[in-house]
């Protein structure tokens, strides 16, 4: 399933980021817990030890820990590591290299696969007691390699030759919960899609839909030409604000509170990638790192954009889906406008 197959109005809507948990370390998430949000969690468990019970508290706890890192704004795992702590809090969704020994071994250790490089490798390591489900198990041991990503709170341990993770939640990105209302059971299986804003879905862009391109042609030989900034200029314009100078330290491009969404309006940060380099967009036109994503997102605003005058890369999509997509949020969102698109809005507005 794609973010197509969302439907308009609920790829807007701010929605709640579940776990669906397949592992649950409930001594540590119970320990993580203020005292006042554990005593609220205590008084409202279901009684009971049968199936429906366990998995009735064992949401409601994951829902205590998500609120709890949402408070503190705990970064996902990606910014983690930049950070140089020996031991934070993250939350945010991954791929896991496969685990076939989940079944046979009481604890296992299996690698995180990140596409940016650390200098060591990163390990997520548990005992496999943890496991509630069967399912949380065969996703677990099938990894990456069967499609499968996990959504995951956990402690990051800086150690000497690698970095270690100490799980307190995993398992699928989820969005059916009470708070998503009636939407949840439509919402069910898009946990992998929903955050993604098209560019068309901004007001101020709509009219690129009225744009049709013949050719790849018509669209590149004007962008490969088109400098950055007048891109940005053009955006400016478009949300009627005016544009600030470049600068190496910047936190983003451009920054509007202005942008608006089926009506709504959101605060935006944008990352601008004009044609010195008029190829696929990849990571390493981002900054070492990748820094120059996390800066953008960093910016806290609504809407996370990455503009290119040439095509987008899968990697740096997966990249700031990872920064911007947090469990526990139901805020952020983010949007790529590749050159096809930006030419499209351009034209709309006889810009170009």
């Amino acid at each position: 399933m794609t973010v197509h197959d969302i439907p308009e109005r609920l790829r807007a809507e701010d929605k709640f980021h579940h776990i669906d948990m397949g592992f649950l370390n409930r001594r540590l998430c119970i320990g993580f817990l203020p005292p006042d949000v554990r005593r609220c969690f205590f008084e409202n468990q279901r009684p009971g030890t049968d199936h429906l019970a366990n998995f009735s508290n064992y949401h409601l706890l994951v829902t205590k820990v998500l609120d709890c890192c949402e408070d503190q704004d705990a970064p996902a795992l990606l910014k983690a590591l930049t950070l140089g702590k020996p031991r934070q809090l993250f939350r945010s969704t991954e791929c896991l290299a496969p685990c076939p020994h989940i079944y046979d071994s009481a604890r296992v250790c299996h690698e995180v696969e990140l596409d940016v490089d650390f200098g060591k490798p990163i390990f997520i390591t548990y005992h496999t007691s943890h496991i509630i489900s069967e399912t949380g198990k065969l996703v677990l041991s099938g990894g990456s390699s069967d499609g499968h990503v996990n959504s995951i709170i956990g402690l990051l341990h800086d150690k000497p030759n690698q970095f270690e993770i100490e799980p307190m939640i995993i398992g699928q990105p989820w969005f059916d919960h009470p708070r998503n209302g009636r939407d949840s059971a439509q919402l069910m299986w898009h946990g992998r899609s929903l955050g993604e804003i098209l560019p068309e879905e901004i007001d101020q862009f709509s009219r690129m839909c009225d744009v049709e391109i013949e050719n790849a042609d018509e669209w590149m030989s004007v962008m490969k030409e088109l400098p950055e900034k007048q891109v940005k200029e053009a955006i400016g314009s478009l949300l009627c604000e005016p544009t600030k100078k470049d600068w190496g330290g910047e936190a983003n491009d451009h920054f509007s509170a202005n942008v608006t969404i089926q009506g709504r309006r959101r605060t935006a940060a944008f990352l601008l990638k004009g044609p010195t380099q008029f190829r696929e967009m990849t990571l390493d036109m981002c900054g070492k790192r990748a820094d120059q994503i996390h800066r953008m997102v960093d910016s806290g605003a609504d809407l996370s954009i990455v503009q290119h005058s040439h095509e987008i890369g899968h990697v740096v999509r997966r990249t700031l889906r990872a920064l911007a997509i947090r469990p526990g949020n139901s805020r952020r969102k983010y949007c790529l406008i590749d050159g096809k698109a930006t030419y499209r809005i351009l034209k709309s507005h006889s810009l170009i």
